[in-house]
Parts: structure tokens; C-alpha cells; sequence
């Protein structure tokens, strides 16, 4: 039995799913280099932690959706736009 008995099923998949599970796998690993980056400086700089909390979730957030957009434009432009 194929996990994708379609083809076209098969690619749709790689150009939605993919980046979404990256996404879900290495958004651990991006909070914790940002929080060990920036953790010290904005703990020393800001009088709150919510604050510091709020400031690295935000870092990450936005360093995941840059990095899967860098992703999917890299992966079509090395397989091809087209379906």
C-alpha cells in the first residue's frame, strides 16, 4: 500500500505539508538558539520576563515564517513552478 497512490497528491503534499511540519519540528530548536542568543542582553535590558518571553516568541515566529518562505522559494526554484 502507497502512502500516495496519486501523483499529483504526492507533490501537493510536498509544496504544503513539508514546510508545515518543518515548521512544527524546528520552531523548538529556533526558540531555544534565539533564547540563548537574546535571552542574557534583553533580561539585563527588560524589566520583565513576560516581556523577554513575548520579544523571543515574536524573534522566533517571525525567523520560522522567513525561513520557510526561503525554504519553498529555494524548492521552487529548483524543481519548477509548475504542477
Amino acid at each position: 500500500m502507497k502512502l500516495f497512490p496519486d501523483e499529483a497528491k504526492k507533490k501537493r503534499f510536498m509544496k504544503r505539508g513539508l514546510p508545515a511540519i518543518f515548521a512544527v519540528a524546528w520552531t523548538p530548536i529556533v526558540w531555544m538558539a534565539i533564547a540563548a542568543l537574546l535571552g542574557p542582553v534583553l533580561e539585563r535590558i527588560v524589566p520583565a520576563w513576560q516581556l523577554v518571553f513575548v520579544v523571543i516568541a515574536t524573534a522566533t515566529a517571525l525567523a520560522m515564517v522567513g525561513v520557510v518562505r526561503f525554504f519553498r522559494f529555494m524548492g521552487l526554484k529548483v524543481f519548477g513552478e509548475s504542477d
